[in-house]
This record gives structure tokens, C-alpha cells and sequence, in this order.
């Protein structure tokens, strides 16, 4: 599973900087296979730099920028990141991300292939289509909590309520 940022943001100086590299260094151990590092919420590990940022924040950022493609590069780590406010990212850490990709809402037919994974005995066929439709810019994981909450409904006789949408 991806690390959250905030299990590698530490109160001690120092501390979450050791954490970063013990994790990296670990593909040291293995050098002959690919190593992967998912980080979520990145923007919070490594945000934008002003002259106003703690020497935390710096040394941080100065860590992980030295583990990819700098003087500790590991050739065989590769690290995958997310965020939700690429905005708000230390721009020479976004330089030095070889790929940025966007991953946006659900299509209506996305939507409809995860709402037809409920099974038939929670989801009413004629539900699905109305589902789809009421799903429209919800997030992945929203349109899953649906999948989620019609099945406690279901579980709980609850469904006979009436629930708008």
C-alpha cells in the first residue's frame, strides 16, 4: 500500500530525513530488480520552498531531491506520487519527476463498470444506470462508497428508506 506522507513527517530533526533514506536505500539490498516507493499526499513532504520555510521543510525536500537523480541516486528505485495540489509542490522536485500524469474523475461508462460490480441481490438492475448518472463527478473512491453503502443498506433491511440522490 502507498505511504502517506504524514507516516514520514516526523516532530524530531532529523528523524523523518532517516526515515526517507532507510526507505530508499533498502533497493540498495537488491540491486538486480526494480524497487517501488508510493508516497500519497507528496505535497505535504515536499511543498513549496520561500524564504519563510523551516529547516525541516528544506532538509526534507534537499533528501529526497539527493535520492532522485542526485548525488545518493539509486538507479533502481523508482518513486510514484500523489497529490491532489501539484500546485502547491517544490518546483525542483516536480523537475526532477520524469513523468506527471493526471488521473481525473470516472467516465460515465468507468462508473458504470465499478457500480456493476455490486452484486445483483444489493443493486436493483434499473438502479444502475440512475446510479451512473447521479454518480456523474464523483471520485473513484465516491462512486465505490456507494457500492459500500447499498450494501449496508441491503445487510441492515435498511434499503426499504428512502434515500435521495
Amino acid at each position: 500500500p502507498p505511504l502517506a506522507a504524514g507516516e514520514l513527517n516526523r516532530p524530531l530533526v532529523g528523524e523523518s530525513e532517516r526515515i526517507i533514506i532507510a526507505l530508499c536505500t533498502r533497493c540498495n539490498r537488491i540491486p538486480y530488480t526494480q524497487c517501488c516507493v508510493s508516497i500519497d499526499e507528496i505535497d505535504s513532504l515536499a511543498p513549496k520552498r520561500d524564504e519563510d520555510s523551516s529547516e525541516g521543510k528544506v532538509d526534507k525536500i534537499s533528501v529526497l531531491l539527493s535520492l532522485i537523480e542526485g548525488i545518493k541516486d539509486i538507479p533502481n528505485l523508482m518513486i510514484f506520487c500523489a497529490t491532489n495540489r501539484l500546485h502547491m509542490m517544490d518546483e525542483a522536485f516536480l523537475r526532477r519527476m520524469s513523468g506527471k500524469f493526471f488521473v481525473g474523475r470516472p467516465s460515465s461508462e468507468a462508473r458504470r463498470n465499478i457500480l456493476s460490480q455490486i452484486p445483483d441481490w444489493v443493486l436493483e438492475a434499473d438502479m444502475l444506470e440512475r446510479l451512473t448518472i447521479a454518480t456523474t463527478n464523483f471520485s473513484g473512491a465516491a462512486v465505490g462508497y456507494v457500492y459500500h453503502f447499498k450494501r449496508y443498506m441491503r445487510n441492515y433491511g435498511l434499503e426499504k428508506h428512502r434515500v435521495e440522490m
